[in-house]
């Protein structure tokens, strides 16, 4: 028997040393491809720079990465020389184009390389904000002079400057606009048909929205650049939404319950990139688990919002107490009781996709007929059967006959 440990030990401490090899090698190859895809990025570019000139110092692989980011067709089978003419002529012909469809987070990286003559040190600027209008050809990175640059070829700078930069801005604010409602929306109810967002989108925004075509053009590029939603057959879901189908499902088997009227600063507010909802449930709950266990504040809040996730999923409190029995030591019923207290307090409160952006508890006192909006939300009250919003003198749309100011909207 003991012959027998002593093999399993030697079994087991070869095992960990295979291990600790593989991943040992995985971190090196992770630290390689970083240490490579720096390297491109900020490989040496002249100031200022021709297109032509800053199209040649790509690969045969990024210069397709931008002909199929601009979708031009049969192209395909050009080589490098060829590619580098053909994206040469369409780049600065779509400039404006490709403008219209992107934000305001975007925008203002070209302006403020544009006003400053085409070129700017690009120490602080959002890298990733750079490399998607890199595959976009319009910003080329690199380093010049020992400095980090970005920089915008010459003829994409005559273009800029023979644009109409009322109408664009005007364009640029609309579309920042929607993708903002949008992702807040899809913040809340998890998943929405192209019907339904486009309903909602036009319900809450500013803007006119003529061609739907040109929304989603929109919100398609913002899918890709902020990686916080996405589109497939049900229409468009949040990121976290991991089984669209199975929550338009759930909010289809509770038709009684209208989508949450939400006021547009509330969905605005939610639009924001890893935006996190802290109402009062999760309030004591992050001040709970700081306050019993050692663990910062970030961490604490990261485990709430992961608890609030899965409330939003219709996870019940008890699968949610198991995934925090692995994560913290609960030494009796008391602590468990404790963590239990929070978990149903959060699970009350917490909008849910299944409920379509109501909390458990405004949807108990709906079925009771006592749930009434907020007074935060009584200037964007929609009469869920006209879609239209509801004045404070117009005739309350539960249908009681009074003036809205009246009943509803006390």
């Amino acid at each position: 028997m003991e012959m027998m440990n002593m093999s399993n030990r030697t079994d087991n401490k070869e095992l960990q040393e295979n291990l600790m090899s593989a991943l040992g090698g995985a971190k090196k190859a992770r630290a390689d491809m970083e240490n490579k895809e720096w390297k491109r990025i900020w490989r040496d570019i002249q100031v200022p720079i021709s297109l032509n000139a800053a199209l040649s110092r790509l690969t045969k692989d990024e210069l397709t990465s931008i002909r199929q980011k601009l979708d031009i067709k049969n192209a395909s089978s050009l080589k490098k020389e060829q590619l580098i003419q053909l994206l040469q002529q369409v780049i600065p012909s779509r400039f404006e184009k490709i403008c219209l469809t992107i934000d305001t987070e975007r925008y203002s990286i070209i302006e403020k390389i544009a006003n400053q003559g085409g070129s700017v040190n690009a120490e602080h600027l959002p890298l990733e904000t750079l490399k998607n209008l890199g595959n976009h050809g319009l910003v080329f990175t690199g380093s010049y002079n020992g400095e980090k640059v970005a920089v915008i070829p010459d003829e994409l700078m005559a273009a800029f400057q023979s644009i109409d930069h009322s109408n664009i801005k005007t364009t640029i604010d609309r579309n920042t606009e929607w993708i903002k409602l949008t992702h807040g929306l899809l913040y809340y109810y998890g998943v929405l048909s192209n019907s339904k967002l486009i309903e909602m989108v036009k319900k809450y925004s500013a803007f006119e929205m003529g061609d739907s075509l040109d929304f989603f053009k929109v919100i398609n590029e913002a899918e890709d650049y902020y990686e916080e939603i996405r589109s497939d057959w049900n229409g468009f879901s949040h990121i976290d939404a991991f089984n669209p189908e199975h929550i338009l499902n759930e909010q289809n088997k509770r038709p009684g319950i209208p989508y949450y009227p939400f006021s547009k600063s509330e969905l605005i507010a939610a639009g924001v990139p890893d935006y996190m909802e802290q109402n009062n449930s999760f309030k004591q709950f992050e001040k709970f688990i700081t306050q019993h266990y050692e663990v910062s504040r970030e961490e604490a809040e990261m485990t709430v919002d992961q608890c609030a996730h899965g409330v939003k999923l219709g996870e019940s409190p008890n699968d949610i107490l198991h995934l925090l029995q692995q994560q913290f030591e609960m030494k009796g019923i008391d602590d468990v009781k404790l963590f239990m207290d929070h978990l149903i307090n959060l699970s009350n409160n917490t909008r849910q996709w299944f409920l379509k952006g109501f909390t458990a508890k405004e949807v108990h006192q709906l079925e009771k007929g006592n749930w009434r909006p907020s007074p935060g939300h009584t200037d964007n009250v929609v009469d869920f059967q006209s879609r239209k919003k509801v004045g404070r003198n117009d005739p309350c749309p539960c249908g009681s006959g009074k003036k809205y100011k009246k009943c509803c909207g006390r």
